[in-house]
């Protein structure tokens, strides 16, 4: 199982850290990290993942900071229509 690195334990508080595997919890580690980790998390990021991927994370996660969703959304060209965190705003997201 693929490993996240010790310095990104604190983004990760309420998780299993070292249950978290950076292939099958990639959109969640993505998310979190782009929220939590700063530069540095951005960085391994973008060392670690797939354009693919973090598009598939601005898609599927409602979790998002609203600027870290703006910023996704205009880096890769995505429509509001298109990622979970602006059309699930006016549902409930606590079900």
């Amino acid at each position: 199982m693929a490993q996240l690195p010790e310095k990104f334990r604190t983004c990760f508080w309420d998780s299993d850290f070292e249950q978290l595997d950076i292939v099958e919890n990639r959109a969640f580690i993505i998310s979190r990290l782009y929220t939590k980790g700063g530069f540095p998390g951005i960085f391994w990021i973008d060392e670690t993942y797939s354009v693919q991927d973090v598009i598939y994370a601005a898609k599927t996660r409602r979790d998002l900071d609203p600027i870290v969703a703006n910023y996704l959304r205009k880096k890769y060209n995505l429509e509001k229509d298109e990622m979970n965190y602006y059309r699930m705003q006016n549902e409930i997201a606590w079900r």
